[in-house]
């Protein structure tokens, strides 16, 4: 009985119901063929319900939770530096490596000084933060401001000084500088030696590591029920001390959500070109991944999946949003900054000039590179701020507990920005695959999970559910259009080789340097997306027939 003793009920109950809604969702997925979106939705709710149930009691879920995000954040970085070093290698032009690189930049720090704009914009005018009094904790402040570093230091934080401590400790901007010098090394050297076995290790790994991605990513949606109830126990259990903090918290979420939807809904539509219902859909399982994780670095694999499911060129999913979770990000960096901000000039009743606003803002998009895409950025980030123009740091404690729970819109609205400035750069870049596209959005963006190629009499043709990938860059092994090619490969939707089906019911056609996967309505599917996790797993070598 010793040991029966120590078994809380409670937890016991919450774990119980927890597999129940482990089942629920696999039976939607496996019987219902629920969309995968949806899916992760629905398991929001779900998990929101849960924590509500139990009234909050669900710290015992945390270890899921936990497990969750370990797993998913340990193939951070052996699939940027991968993924990367394949890319580039695979396009063999620095001149358009730089193209990619400069307008990913460029469009990431608009996207975060649109936020600041956005947020001085509204939260001046209502004078937010007006007659309430601030809590001088000196105490916690010197703990914040520890968090800080100089701003020489965030620079030298930039650059790689030992590459296997910047993959185990996932330093974004490191990785990205190691990746991107060692391929540009590799194509120098191609272009006098041969390489190509450098070039095949490199993407025979990004291959396995996509695969590997895929299988955790498959997890979403059962780890989503449990970071929503987690989530959503944190949160109520701060109401009291949040009610005097209320119009802070509800304008964080409100600036939050414009920004993820309405600004890079225009962004996306007039920029990019991209129908944005049609592109949110396709990435909201990433919003909700950020929502309930509050973790831009932990969400990144499943970006990268997703972007490939509208037509995003693999090259640009594989470089812009990693970039994305440590330069821009518009509700860490942006707008939870400057609400702090403006948040504490009033509370305390100084008198900002336009001028001192403007440098506030210049100061707060400067601190967003570097940024890390970790849980508690945001009030990281606000220290920074502070520190820079003088406000006391201290007077950030009592907006903590808000920064945490505000974290949560936050993130999302990083991440909607990073994976909408991949569109945007892969549209100008000439990247963007309109077929994916085309059938993103008569809703048949799901694809088979594995393609298998085999001699046959002819080829099928069954151009029902297009899937487009780069060949030689997102896991469609070269192998499989190494052999003689018939005269009409390159031109739009023609059979790769006469005489080669892809089987059950797909077929193999080559477009704009894309291989295109076409498969029937009656052939067994699931959410591989193009561009990441994988098709090649299963491809075989074709040979002539």
């Amino acid at each position: 009985m010793g040991a029966l003793s120590n078994i809380d009920p409670t937890a016991v109950a919450v774990w119980a119901s927890a597999v129940v809604l482990f089942a629920l969702i696999a039976v939607l997925r496996a019987v219902f063929k629920l969309n995968f979106s949806l899916l992760t939705v629905l398991a929001l709710g779900l998990g929101i319900a849960l924590s509500l149930v139990f009234d909050g009691q669900v710290d015992s879920l945390n270890l899921l939770g936990n497990i969750y995000i370990n797993l998913i954040t340990a193939l951070v970085a052996p699939l940027i530096f991968v993924s990367i070093i394949s890319s580039i290698t695979y396009v063999g032009s620095l001149k358009k490596l730089r193209s990619i690189g400069l307008r990913s930049v460029g469009w990431l720090l608009l996207t975060n000084l649109i936020a600041i704009v956005m947020t001085l914009g509204v939260a001046i005018p209502l004078h937010i933060g007006s007659g309430v009094k601030l809590v001088d904790d000196e105490s916690t402040a010197g703990f914040l401001t520890s968090q800080t570093a100089p701003l020489d230091q965030v620079i030298l934080n930039f650059f790689p000084k030992n590459i296997v401590g910047d993959l185990s400790g996932n330093r974004v901007v490191p990785i990205i500088i190691t990746a991107t010098v060692l391929a540009i090394a590799i194509v120098s050297v191609g272009r006098q030696k041969d390489v190509s076995i450098v070039k095949r290790f490199f993407e025979q790994t990004k291959n396995v590591i996509y695969k590997a991605v895929g299988y955790v990513v498959e997890l979403t949606p059962y780890a989503v029920v449990v970071l929503g109830a987690t989530s959503t126990a944190a949160t109520t259990s701060k109401a009291d001390a949040l009610l005097a903090l209320l119009s802070i918290l509800v304008l964080g979420f409100v600036l939050n959500i414009i920004q993820a939807f309405v600004v890079n809904g225009l962004l996306l539509k007039f920029v990019a070109h991209v129908p944005p219902l049609t592109f949110f859909k396709a990435v909201l399982p990433a919003q909700t991944t950020a929502f309930a994780t509050q973790s831009s670095v932990a969400t990144l694999p499943l970006s990268i999946r997703q972007l490939g499911t509208v037509g995003v060129g693999a090259d640009v999913a594989n470089f812009t949003t990693p970039i994305g979770t440590t330069i821009g990000m518009p509700g860490c960096a942006g707008v939870w900054p400057m609400l702090s901000a403006v948040f504490t000039i009033n509370a305390l009743g100084l008198g900002y000039s336009p001028v001192s606003y403007v440098a506030l803002a210049v100061i707060g998009l400067l601190s967003s590179i570097g940024t890390a895409g970790v849980p508690g950025t945001a009030i990281v980030t606000a220290t920074t701020v502070f520190t820079a123009v003088g406000l006391p740091v201290q007077l950030l404690v009592p907006l903590v507990p808000v920064s945490n729970i505000v974290g949560m819109p936050s993130t999302m609205a990083n991440v909607s920005a990073a994976v909408t400035c991949a569109a945007i750069v892969s549209r100008q870049t000439g990247e963007f695959d309109e077929g994916v596209l085309d059938s993103a959005r008569a809703g048949r963006h799901r694809h088979r999970a594995g393609v298998v190629v085999s001699p046959a009499g002819g080829a099928v043709a069954a151009p029902v559910v297009p899937v487009a990938a780069p060949l030689g860059a997102v896991g469609v092994a070269a192998s499989v259009v190494a052999s003689p090619v018939a005269a009409g490969v390159g031109a739009a939707h023609k059979p790769v080789q006469p005489g080669f089906a892809v089987t059950p019911g797909l077929s193999l056609t080559l477009h704009r340097s894309m291989l295109r996967v076409q498969a029937d309505d009656d052939a067994d599917d699931a959410p591989v997306p193009v561009g990441a996790c994988g098709i090649s797993a299963h491809a075989a070598t074709a040979k002539a027939a």
